[in-house]
């Protein structure tokens, strides 16, 4: 019996007075897609992020239907978020890269599931022009080759403009849309950029507004230990501050929806949510919070 690799994983369920068997007909957890071979610590699962855009209303999996506005995820990591909103737009079926446990059982008719992918396949939109603009960034370059490389693997890196940039430094790539990400915080991962270099006592460049989404934009982030991909060792909480007054400068007309475990965080960004959504990221129980962003937007102080 192959006990780390078997063709059939077999599953016993004991009471005590019954013994029930099941046969694994999936395999490896369906949250896997199958492209994401590049990663960092804590990413984000695939069907998180599905989640995550349809409780935003991006994405309507009852219909199938997608929000045309554009969809920029500013901590995009190795980029799940972008990679499975993509995947939805360009209509692709969840899992088209990957093997599951039944293909390996005796009553499995490979030439019957061949047909059924490419039938899928044909239903797919795979012009990119015809999707939404989804744009992503993250301020480790290392995460970004990262995420595009994973979406080279699923289909759709001509759908996706991946670029390196601090989220409090980028400006907006388009006139308006849904900003959606799951930022770093305390129990996953370490902010980096302007929040690291600030709560280190460096000084910090302000971004200067120009337009687009250009590489010119923002400068190249110096050398750092810390970055999206290593452990947290201080609470993030400047990292917030600072990406809400930035959104209240440049992002009017967004609507922002971020995960997050600190209840607290609308209360800390000095930002009234007009929508939580309560989401479990794992082990860790979280909310996720829209913003509809006005000019100089802020809550009073209290």
């Amino acid at each position: 019996i192959e006990t780390q690799w078997p063709d059939c994983r077999v599953f016993a369920h004991l009471t005590t007075d019954t013994c029930t068997l099941y046969i694994d007909t999936s395999g490896e957890p369906l949250f896997k897609r199958g492209w994401r071979q590049d990663k960092g610590d804590a990413p984000l699962k695939e069907t998180l992020a599905a989640a995550m855009l349809a409780a935003s209303g991006w994405w309507n999996p009852e219909t199938g239907e997608v929000s045309p506005a554009p969809l920029y995820d500013p901590c995009c990591g190795s980029g799940t978020i972008a990679i499975e909103a993509a995947q939805i737009a360009l209509g692709m079926p969840a899992g088209g890269q990957r093997r599951f446990g039944f293909e390996k059982l005796l009553p499995f008719q490979a030439h019957v599931w061949a047909a059924l992918k490419a039938e899928s396949e044909q239903a797919a939109t795979r012009d990119a022009t015809a999707a939404p603009a989804i744009f992503g960034s993250d301020v480790s370059h290392r995460m970004v080759d990262f995420a595009q490389r994973n979406a080279e693997r699923a289909g759709v890196a001509d759908a996706i403009d991946f670029r390196g940039g601090d989220a409090l430094q980028r400006m907006p790539p388009a006139e308006g849309g849904v900003i959606m990400l799951n930022p770093p915080y305390g129990e996953r991962i370490e902010v980096g950029g302007v929040a690291a270099r600030g709560a280190r006592g460096a000084p910090v460049r302000q971004p200067q507004r120009d337009g687009g989404f250009d590489d010119d934009e923002v400068p190249s982030p110096a050398p750092r230990a810390a970055g999206r991909e290593q452990a947290q060792t201080e609470d993030g909480g400047e990292f917030f501050v600072q990406l809400a007054s930035h959104w209240k400068k440049h992002y009017a007309g967004w609507t922002a929806w971020m995960l997050t475990p600190d209840l607290q965080c609308p209360r800390r960004m000095r930002l009234k949510e007009s929508r939580r959504v309560p989401m479990w990221n794992g082990p860790i129980e979280c909310r996720l919070f829209r913003f509809d962003m006005v000019a100089g937007s802020a809550r009073g102080r209290t």
